[in-house]
């Protein structure tokens, strides 16, 4: 390893993407992982929801948290901060004027100044994008507020997808500097922004080669083929169903697996009827990254047919053919981009050209029945990985020029603020709660499960400034599911709690719980507060994932959860208020009543002569504020 990442200067990075994370960017995973596992801490940023709750097990290796925007109406009343428009409005106006309002420059100031200060307060020195795209727009807004970054730049997204070659040109000018991932897609950047190109750098997209199981060349038949990739033209699978009619036709004994899901899938099913190869040619559809390494170990030959689809777009270095390389597999594959930087014809595989099906169904044929040829290729394709794609090689650069930024002075120096107590609301409809509650620059980090701005006349400015909510539905859900321990562990817990609560209601706290066990512990959160009775559930299911936990309740007059629920609870709880005195009936030892969280009004009997009268008295006023302090006082030395 080099000197420079020896050094312990390693800025804490933010990665931001448009949208993460993605089945398909292997990649990107690879990437942050490696740079973890040099000591950079880093934390993901995504302007949007993933697709879906699938994931690859791997990401539970990654120690970043995914942060992402909170609810459009949230974000509305974030940015009605007049400091928004001041700072970022004139911006605003120059790109919807220079770019068009298409290209939604409000919205990239918007995400902007949301990551800006979520940035700030964990501490992130520079941010890295990958893709040209939405998420480097952004990056042009965040380094107006104070932030430097870089970007990767990969094929279509600044071929094709951003439509603007002066949005280029002007993002490549702002970035400390450009990654291409090929040769192929550097010379092309250095011809789109010359004046940038001494910016330009290319690094490979690397992969932890041991992390995959070399292929054994086996004598056997069927032959087995596989394929990896999103069912979209420019991968050329309808041509590679092509080859395999070939192939049938010319009598080959073998069996196609694609692995892989996207919008052609209906096209090429019916292009396999009509090559009559249903017997010999399979459409997996996604497959975790285990599952995709066990397809390459058991494969014979890996093949991918890219082309230029119908707009020029195409692959440039698809990360597929270095896994398949890593496995000791012969690769077939076209003379498309940056592919041939990875497969040397002839020493680790054979390259045809784009569409062509039948010099591709050649190809195969030919490797079909020379076991010890594709045994060469295979190992000359390791070799040629290790030498290329190696995190040595790729991340390591990567991580050099992080360093090598830092070292310069250049980068905003973000001091990281460390909220070691959660108070977790059920849901915030906008109140007031830090009129008298302890915010941020008490070290309280407040999260709601839910949370609404009001439409009309707008809700407490300073609680929104400091309230975090879960994120959306796909995300919890994607822990829950990758979380098959916790899952049991909380429902055989449920056994304590009975017909008390309904099973919509405990699944919905159960995958909260799962979802903030999960992430808690990147901001070394050690005590959770239930704000009141409504978030009892979540923080209860909390504590028997992590026993570890402090927590604490807080239990107003007249709660909104049932009593019988409440009383089976608020025992496991490390500290309790509890204001309602038919709730303190039920407990065996009863609790204190410290945060005196009465109902506003009372009703008194009053007697006049011989009727008796109700009257509404309203509950003696209290130091809300003082209160407040006392119970935080009360948790920090519970934490000691």
């Amino acid at each position: 390893m080099s000197g420079l990442l020896m050094s312990s200067h390693k800025p804490r990075l933010a990665y931001l993407f448009s949208r993460y994370p993605v089945v398909s960017q292997t990649f990107c995973d690879s990437e942050m992982l490696a740079l973890e596992r040099m000591g950079f801490e880093i934390e993901i940023g995504s302007l949007n929801r993933p697709p879906n709750s699938f994931r690859h097990e791997r990401l539970d290796r990654m120690k970043a948290e995914i942060h992402y925007p909170p609810p459009p109406d949230l974000l509305d009343g974030i940015v009605k901060d007049p400091e928004f428009k001041k700072t970022l409005g004139a911006m605003i106006k120059e790109h919807g004027e220079v770019y068009g309002t298409g290209y939604k420059p409000a919205t990239r100031a918007r995400n902007a100044w949301y990551f800006a200060q979520l940035f700030r307060r964990l501490g992130v020195r520079h941010v890295h994008v990958h893709f040209a795209n939405r998420a480097t727009h952004t990056a042009l807004f965040l380094k107006k507020l104070g932030f430097t970054f870089s970007f990767t730049a990969h094929a279509q997204d600044f071929m094709f997808d951003l439509g603007s070659n002066a949005l280029l040109s002007e993002m490549a000018q702002e970035a400390e500097f450009v990654v291409a991932v090929s040769d192929y897609s550097r010379d092309l950047l250095c011809e789109m922004c010359p004046e940038s190109a001494d910016k330009m750098i290319r690094i490979y997209n690397g992969i932890e080669l041991d992390d995959f199981v070399p292929s054994v060349v086996k004598q056997r038949q069927p032959l087995r083929m596989v394929s990896v990739g999103r069912l979209i033209e420019f991968k050329g699978f309808q041509h590679l169903i092509g080859s395999c009619g070939h192939l049938k036709r010319r009598g080959l004994s073998f069996e196609m697996h694609i692995v892989g899901e996207g919008p052609m899938r209906q096209e090429l099913e019916e292009r396999i009827v009509a090559e009559k190869v249903q017997d010999c040619v399979r459409l997996l559809g996604v497959r975790s990254q285990e599952e995709i390494k066990r397809e390459l170990a058991e494969a014979d030959l890996f093949v991918l047919a890219s082309i230029f689809d119908s707009v020029g777009a195409s692959d440039i270095l698809p990360t597929v053919i270095t896994e398949a390389m890593a496995c000791h597999l012969p690769v077939v594959s076209t003379n498309v981009t940056g592919i041939p930087e990875m497969v040397a014809n002839g020493v680790s595989g054979l390259l045809v050209e784009p569409t062509d099906e039948s010099a591709m169904a050649d190809a195969i044929f030919e490797l079909a029945n020379d076991p010890e040829r594709r045994r060469a290729m295979g190992a000359a394709g390791r070799k040629r990985a290790e030498m290329l794609f190696t995190f040595q090689a790729t991340a390591c650069v990567l991580g050099e020029k992080f360093i090598e930024l830092a070292s310069k002075g250049i980068l905003p120096d973000h001091p990281r603020v460390e909220t070691q107590i959660v108070y977790l609301v059920h849901h915030w409809d906008g109140g007031d709660l830090l009129k008298a509650a302890p915010g941020r620059e008490e070290g309280v980090r407040w999260i709601a499960e839910t949370a609404s701005w009001p439409t009309e006349g707008g809700g407490d400015v300073p609680t929104l400034g400091q309230m975090e909510a879960l994120p959306d539905a796909s995300v919890v859900e994607s822990i829950w599911l990758r979380r098959p321990s916790q899952r049991q562990k909380l429902e055989s817990a449920r056994g304590k709690i009975g017909d008390a609560v309904s099973s919509t209601d405990f699944y919905v706290a159960a995958r909260h719980a799962t979802y903030l066990a999960d992430v808690l512990d990147s901001r070394g959160t050690k005590h959770v507060h239930a704000w009141r009775s409504d978030a009892v559930l979540t923080v209860w299911l909390l504590k028997q994932l992590r026993p570890d936990l402090k927590v604490s309740c807080a239990i107003e007059e007249n709660p909104s959860v049932a009593r019988s629920l409440l009383s089976r609870l608020v025992p496991d709880f490390d500290l309790t208020s509890i204001s309602d005195g038919r709730l303190n009936e039920q407990l065996k030892i009863p609790c204190s009543d410290e945060l005196k969280l009465e109902v506003a009004f009372r009703h008194k009997e009053l007697r006049v002569g011989p009727l008796k009268v109700k009257r509404r008295v309203a509950t003696p006023r209290r130091d809300r504020k003082s209160l407040e302090r006392e119970w935080l006082e009360r948790i920090r030395r519970e934490m000691l």
